[in-house]
């Protein structure tokens, strides 16, 4: 898990969340399909942002969380983030 918080003194202030589990990494690697799907979706409420998730496919075709992270937009800056940290995880060199 990663965080980046900005401090104004001495509040911090929440700006993006990074979530990958190891038993997520290694059924995937071991038992899903080698293809991954992302989406992003709208957090309402009380704490607003945005959900980016990336996901495989396992051998009985159903969804198997890889990562996720929420971010306050979503902008090229936060998916290039959300993505070099998932490449860095699942260990994708191409």
């Amino acid at each position: 898990m990663k965080m980046k918080c900005d401090f104004n003194g001495k509040d911090a202030i929440f700006q993006k969340l990074y979530v990958y589990l190891g038993g997520c990494k290694n059924g995937f690697k071991e038992g899903c399909k080698p293809l991954i799907g992302l989406d992003g979706c709208h957090l309402k409420g009380v704490y607003v942002g945005q959900l980016l998730t990336a996901i495989g496919i396992d051998a009985n075709n159903e969804t198997w969380v890889i990562a996720y992270a929420v971010v306050g937009m979503e902008t090229m800056d936060s998916w290039t983030w959300f993505l070099e940290l998932l490449a860095a995880d699942v260990g994708i060199v191409n």
